[in-house]
């Protein structure tokens, strides 16, 4: 049985929703109950989205996860260390050729609407995440079929093994919903899970405030919390002052100034890192900008990016310099790649000439989710090469679907750097949600075709391999690893989790004493 699993730190892309401030007080005073850890009736947290449907087909990761945690279980739960153990399925195992997952589920468990979790819901949930094109429906490309030899008993039939598929059932391809309501309009509004809480529409208002209720018919061990309530807000100045004024428990915070000032405000962090963010370059083969096709032009556009300065200065410190994707606890990542990419706008002004793009102008998005001084930064460098940038900003919540869509041909984001097998199918494979201009090579292909059925050393050499190609290729232009801005109040004890950007619903706990 193969129950708990030790994996590494990834955490998905960051995106903005819909800015609004509901002005009510944070969690109230911890209560202990009949010797078991201290409850309190409610926990106000702050989040930059709101989800556009509650059809767990259509979740996505990141910031989405809490909200999508708080009324749907996983197959299999990730614990914050990054470790898998037992959700809605006790316990999983790989047969000899890792062609076939075998879950065993848990007995007495009921959907929202009454009716029964069981092996038949699986394969229901499993086959609409399937067929529903959701944001992460690569994460479950390998499944072909789903068998059901008795009512608590799923086996999972695999075209070829997929060494993330354990972490997938921990996330959005593992969210259970009741299969009489999966599809239909209204569960896009109205979640219909096993989470340990319900949706309170009548308290809930868009664009603002989000309310969760305990679910009093739970099977599990309750949550501390009878109430959590999510404020909506896309402005980190709100955010900052929401939480100094006592009207949130809980606020994270992307611009570095508004970290320095809540940590000086007396609030608790803890730093950690869950990804690195910098330039992706989606049209790598030149179907919007021409240019960007030669390697030679994305080499130049990340040569001319002062690094140093841009951590100094406008992150005051508060990130790591790298320039490759994998992050440091994987077997793809390569210490002496981390400062691949130098400073050289002298050689960035001849590579730009060589390649006939001298005068290279294109537009670029901007997300309110960064900060502003970084694009300012960023836009500088490559004006100071001759090139050209047409400043445009995307509205609340349009981001990460323009950027997935394949509507813009680069963009400045923050993005996983998990496993290496979730970060290949993450970000590298043809059908990868981060390569929306699906490219690809016939080198790079080859590596990753035979990663799945290697063996765990050759798996290491193949995700190096990998990593060297894409970064001699210049698909991306990382700048860091950022030090994450989470911030807390003393009332509340808050543990980061791993693989994700903001901790789950799991991860909070009114303070002792």
């Amino acid at each position: 049985m193969r129950s708990r699993r030790s994996l590494t730190i990834a955490a998905a892309g960051l995106v903005a929703a819909t800015l609004a401030l509901s002005a009510c007080s944070g969690g109230g005073s911890t209560t202990p109950t009949g010797g078991g850890p201290a409850t309190a009736p409610l926990l106000t947290l702050t989040s930059i989205i709101e989800p556009t449907s509650y059809d767990p087909a259509q979740a996505n990761e990141g910031h989405y996860a809490p909200l999508y945690q708080a009324v749907y279980d996983t197959l299999i739960k990730r614990d914050p260390d990054g470790s898998l153990s037992p959700m809605l399925a006790t316990s999983w195992k790989w047969d000899t050729d890792r062609r076939a997952l075998t879950l065993k589920l848990r007995s007495g468990v009921t959907f929202t609407d009454g009716a029964t979790f069981d092996a038949a819901a699986v394969k229901a949930n499993i086959e609409h995440f399937k067929s529903a094109n959701g944001p992460l429906v690569n994460t479950l490309r390998s499944v072909t079929s789903v068998d059901t030899p008795d009512t608590h008993t799923v086996v999972l039939h695999l075209s070829q093994p997929d060494p993330a598929l354990e972490t997938s059932l921990s996330s959005a391809a593992g969210y259970m919903g009741s299969p009489k309501a999966l599809g239909t309009k209204e569960i896009t509004t109205q979640p219909d899970g096993t989470g340990p809480y319900v949706l309170d529409k009548a308290d809930s208002v868009p664009g603002s405030t989000i309310v969760y209720d305990r679910n009093k018919k739970y099977w599990g061990d309750r949550l501390p919390y009878d109430r959590i309530e999510f404020r909506i807000m896309t402005d980190e100045s709100a955010r900052l002052n929401a939480l100094l004024a006592g009207q949130v428990d809980v606020a994270y915070f992307n611009r570095p100034a508004n970290s320095v000032e809540a940590k000086s405000a007396g609030f608790l962090t803890t730093p950690y890192t869950t990804g690195f963010e910098g330039i992706l370059f989606f049209d790598r083969d030149g179907k919007m900008v021409p240019q960007l096709k030669d390697v030679r032009v994305r080499e130049a556009l990340s040569l001319a990016i002062d690094r140093d300065a841009l951590i100094k200065k406008v992150a005051l410190g508060r990130g790591e310099r790298t320039s490759q994707t994998f992050g440091p606890d994987t077997g793809g990542f390569i210490p002496s790649l981390e400062d691949a990419y130098g400073y050289d706008p002298k050689k960035a002004k001849q590579l730009l000439a060589e390649a006939g793009a001298s005068h290279l102008t294109f537009e670029f998005h901007t997300s309110g989710v960064f900060d502003p001084l970084v694009y300012d930064a960023i836009f500088q460098d490559w004006a100071n090469i001759g090139v050209t940038v047409k400043r445009t900003q995307w509205g609340p919540g349009e981001a990460v679907p323009s950027m997935q869509r394949g509507d813009v041909p680069l963009a400045y984001m923050s993005l996983a750097q998990g496993n290496d097998w979730s970060h290949i199918q993450f970000m590298l494979s043809p059908t990868a949600p981060w390569n929306p201009f699906h490219s690809e090579s016939p080198k790079l292909d080859a590596l990753i075709a035979q990663y799945p059925t290697a063996s765990a050393k050759k798996q290491v050499e193949l995700a190096q391999e990998i990593n060297k190609f894409i970064v001699d290729q210049y698909w991306f232009a990382p700048v860091m690893r950022p030090v994450q801005g989470l911030f807390w109040d003393k009332k509340v004890d808050v543990k980061p989790q791993a693989q994700q950007v903001v901790p789950s619903i799991y991860n909070y706990t009114p303070a002792k004493g």
